[in-house]
């Protein structure tokens, strides 16, 4: 069970002599423990600290937070993946962790010989999906290869990538756009080419309850000078083949002008 780079553990369980039997547990199967924690913000500290290859997460958790939330923070910023220890299991905890993406969860008391085998396959299919790369890892390799610039943004409208074609297309450099919101740093609005948008759209986009991206736009250069371009969006699938991401493919428009607001 040991080879050259250990297999790390973290553990959350608020019941101390429960952590402790579980770590003694782990360390006999070959697991190095990261860390203990008995919160979720603890956690989140612990799972960003020790980028451990697998959580121990017990649902009921003192604190503020339980294991679910604890699990849906850790995924905002890590793909670690999750098995859920509980003393019991209702339907609507259950519901709850799936939508976590977490690996499995084991009713407590555990069985060892159970809990080792979720421990490795929860490792083998991350370490699986590494090598083949996530869907959104494939697009972003294909747009570093393309001339037309890409962008990918969250459901909070914030860049999380930039190909370096975005760099020459906007004048804003990959570091400037990530973490910002798309709309602040270009400023995307309907080009007047194609003169107002039809009357459902007018009242629709009259309610102020959505950011539109147009397939014929607007956009802000660094420089202040903008940029008329065709763009095509689509949603971005993770490997369960949900939408969290937005892809954004920007083309120069044939009619190119300077069109001021």
């Amino acid at each position: 069970m040991r080879g050259i780079q250990p297999k790390k553990i973290l553990i959350v369980e608020d019941e101390g002599v429960v952590a402790l039997s579980l770590q003694a547990v782990l360390k006999k199967m070959g697991y190095v423990v990261t860390g203990m924690a008995y919160t979720g913000k603890e956690a989140i500290r612990l799972a960003t600290e020790t980028t451990p290859d697998v959580i121990l997460m017990d649902i009921h958790i003192k604190g503020d937070m339980d294991g679910i939330e604890a699990t849906e923070k850790i995924n905002e910023f890590a793909d670690i993946p999750v098995i859920f220890l509980t003393a019991y299991a209702d339907d609507e905890t259950v519901k709850r962790a799936l939508k976590t993406r977490s690996h499995s969860y084991l009713v407590k008391p555990y069985n060892p010989r159970e809990l080792y085998s979720n421990i490795e396959l929860a490792i083998y299919k991350r370490r699986l999906r590494d090598r083949v790369g996530t869907h959104r890892e494939n697009i972003e390799l294909a747009l570093t290869k393309l001339s037309d610039p890409g962008i990918i943004i969250d459901l909070k409208d914030r860049i999380v990538y930039a190909s370096p074609s975005a760099e020459v297309f906007t004048g804003w450099k990959v570091d400037e756009m990530v973490g910002n919101n798309i709309f602040d740093v270009l400023d995307i609005t309907f080009s007047k080419i194609d003169g107002l948008p039809d009357d459902t759209l007018s009242k629709v986009l009259s309610l102020n309850a959505m950011n539109y991206l147009p397939p014929l736009a607007v956009i802000k250069m660094k420089s202040g000078k903008i940029r008329t371009v065709d763009l095509r969006v689509g949603l971005v699938k993770d490997d369960l083949d949900e939408h969290k991401n937005i892809l954004l493919l920007m083309h120069e428009h044939s009619a190119n002008l300077d069109i001021t607001k």
